[in-house]
């Protein structure tokens, strides 16, 4: 059996037109998929900086307070104290300090 020389033609021109038709409809849903991947990435960001500024102010951290590291002001009268090894009182002490 002979094929025609129409359903060749046709063979020949149909084949391209399909695999053009196929890496369009491809590379048109890569790229969507690359934009949704960007979109996604920036917004993981955002939700990342608002999940470390939550930690800072549940967990108190210096970064966030920072003038929790300062030291505490003692009271205007202090006691000071010493104790020998055997436990015996030593040494008490009244001392008045002057705050600034």
């Amino acid at each position: 059996m002979r094929e025609n020389p129409a359903i060749n033609a046709f063979k020949v021109w149909i084949f391209p037109s399909l695999a053009s038709a196929m890496a369009l409809l491809i590379w048109n849903d890569v790229n969507e998929i690359k934009s949704d991947v960007k979109q996604l990435m920036a917004q993981s960001n955002v939700d990342k900086t608002r999940i470390d500024n939550l930690e800072r102010v549940v967990f108190k951290t210096t970064t966030s307070f920072p003038f929790s590291g300062l030291p505490v002001k003692e009271s205007s009268l202090t006691s000071y104290y010493a104790i020998l090894p055997n436990k015996d009182l030593l040494k008490k002490q009244k001392h008045e300090k002057v705050l600034l």
